[in-house]
């Protein structure tokens, strides 16, 4: 989607807090290694900087957040133990911007940035933002964390892209007009429930209907249809047109157990456009 891009991507009750940013549902903090969704690569999960060094996105071991190295538990619980401290250390620092607290803006930063042969925080940048000054605070908070474990791959430290989901949420009871008028409308995908589809199903349902219905059963022209899909260090990005496109249908089709698909439908709201986001969690 290009036009609508001020829209928010991620729908969440609004409560209104200009101080902290509520960090209790980052989407993804994961032990497991990450996975590429693309067909087959020649230099599999590589990338080249400009002096021709290798930047890893898979590697045997993947880096982590310090503070559970003194420990003789399995990697798979300093893992587990790493996850809980970023997320702790997140929530310590990250403060709602208030420009964004003014506007009422919510949803998911994603930023990417490298962990260094000897542990450093390498080139961060914003790749998913949602305005009002959230990206530039998701990029002060990663510029304050220490040193990482470095990831190791074939026995040697090696430089590793990390891509770090920041949700930013909001408290209080102030609802903008905008957020109230998405509360009257529904996105439905085909017999689909949001707490868990089945894998089974998605060969199926990745050739349903995608629309939106208000609380008067009224059906909606979507104008645009994008398709986000979550799982561990996992994400990509589909959009389209009006409908599940062969694309979209593909990853679907791909998704795993335990990830997310996230469906923003684009429709004409009584003055504005407007985005409705609906999530479903793969069983």
């Amino acid at each position: 989607m290009t036009i609508f891009r001020f829209s928010l991507i991620f729908t969440c009750f609004l409560t209104i807090n200009h101080t902290f940013a509520q960090t209790d549902t980052i989407p993804t903090v994961p032990a497991e290694a990450p996975q590429e969704l693309g067909e087959s690569e020649p230099e599999a999960f590589v990338e080249k900087t400009t002096y021709g060094e290798s930047i890893y996105r898979l590697v045997d071991e993947m880096p982590r957040f310090p503070g559970c190295e003194n420990s003789d538990k399995p990697t798979a619980l300093k893992n587990a133990c790493a996850k809980d401290k970023l997320v702790n250390f997140i929530a310590s620092e990250l403060r709602y911007p208030k420009e964004a607290a003014d506007k009422g803006l919510e949803g998911m930063v994603l930023v990417s940035f490298v962990v260094g042969e000897n542990g450093d925080i390498m080139m961060p940048e914003v790749k998913r933002d949602i305005g009002g000054k959230c990206g530039e605070e998701a990029l002060r908070v990663v510029s304050l964390m220490p040193k990482w474990v470095p990831g190791v791959h074939e026995g040697e430290t090696v430089k590793v892209r990390f891509n770090l989901p920041i949700n930013f949420r909001l408290q209080g009871d102030i609802v903008s007009e905008e957020t109230d008028e998405k509360s009257q409308y529904k996105l439905i995908w085909g017999n689909a429930k949001p707490e868990g589809v089945p894998k089974s199903e998605l060969e199926r349902l990745s050739e349903e209907t995608v629309y939106v219905r208000d609380i008067y059963g009224k059906v909606h022209p979507v104008s645009e249809l994008e398709i986000e899909y979550f799982r561990g260090l996992k994400y990509k990005s589909v959009d389209g047109d009006d409908e599940i496109s062969e694309e979209m249908a593909k990853l679907i089709r791909k998704a795993g157990k335990r990830g997310r698909l996230i469906f923003s439908a684009i429709i004409q709201g009584e003055e504005d456009f407007l985005t409705i986001t609906q999530e479903f969690i793969i069983q």
